[in-house]
């Protein structure tokens, strides 16, 4: 139930579902609204604050962290930031003036790389991303990207719910996008929720999938005994699935159910970093 809870918050926290500032619920108020011990709400929203996602307030309660991730306040110090780097670094205004606009009518990428160390997640990925552009998609894991010639037709980087740090380790001039994670409600808006009878299908090859699609249907009141999961990389994955009303699957698995109207894909990555991708080849 802890982890349960850290993965929720965590998740609405990058999907922008709960917003800096938002106030959560009390620990007392979790408890008791999922019959659970008030320790172990206390000891998840401490980890949540160790990783800097939520503050506690004394006396008021928890909020989420406020990070600056309004896009105009946020814009406006990385250029501030920027310029006084740049100048500290001794480039004159006209050297940074050139910079920008080289940068600025540089060439459309060639294709992505996508970083990744979970195999089965890098799938998912590779998948959404192929399916929303029409460039060239390749996949790395973290460990083997040192050895990658990143000069070669210079590829954009695009890097899945990891910390900006990373990008500290590459050559200056990669290009990176920081994919955000998808938000639930807004991928399930305008779907037929399932009536009380219908049995549902979760599809996944990825573990993490299976288990963040029960949360969240058990959150819905989605009865459990209508719920089954199968996973591609088992054998006979595919039986008794004729028999449900409802697959949910990630963009991998959906390959496998094609021209099925049963089919409600849920996508891992945001529109907002999908239509960021399609901006950058446009």
């Amino acid at each position: 139930m802890r982890e349960q809870i850290i993965s929720q918050i965590s998740l609405g926290i990058v999907s922008g579902d709960l917003k800096a500032g938002e106030k959560l619920p009390s620990i007392r108020e979790i408890a008791r609204r999922f019959c659970i011990h008030q320790n172990t709400v206390s000891n998840a929203y401490r980890e949540l604050a160790e990783r800097g996602l939520v503050e506690f307030k004394r006396g008021s309660g928890v909020y989420v962290r406020a990070n600056g991730n309004e896009t105009s306040n946020a814009l406006d110090r990385l250029i501030k930031r920027f310029f006084q780097e740049a100048a500290v670094e001794g480039f004159t205004p006209d050297e940074i003036k050139f910079a920008l606009q080289k940068r600025l009518i540089a060439k459309s990428p060639k294709h992505f790389l996508i970083v990744e160390s979970d195999a089965k997640l890098l799938e998912i990925l590779i998948a959404e991303v192929s399916g929303s552009t029409d460039r060239r998609v390749q996949g790395v894991s973290f460990e083997d990207l040192p050895d990658v010639d990143l000069n070669d037709e210079s590829p954009v980087l695009l890097i899945f719910d990891k910390t900006k740090t990373f990008q500290q380790t590459l050559p200056p001039d990669t290009n990176c996008i920081y994919l955000k994670a998808n938000s639930v409600p807004d991928s399930m808006t305008g779907k037929a929720r399932p009536s009380d009878d219908d049995l549902i299908a979760v599809v996944s090859g990825w573990e993490n999938f299976l288990t963040l699609a029960k949360m969240f249907l058990l959150a819905a009141r989605i009865a459990p005994e209508t719920i089954i999961f199968r996973s591609p990389n088992q054998t006979n994955w595919k039986s008794g699935l004729s028999a449900v009303s409802m697959i949910i699957c990630d963009s991998a698995a959906a390959k496998e159910f094609p021209n099925d109207d049963r089919v409600r894909v849920f996508r891992l990555i945001a529109d907002s970093s999908l239509n960021e991708l399609r901006k950058s080849i446009a």
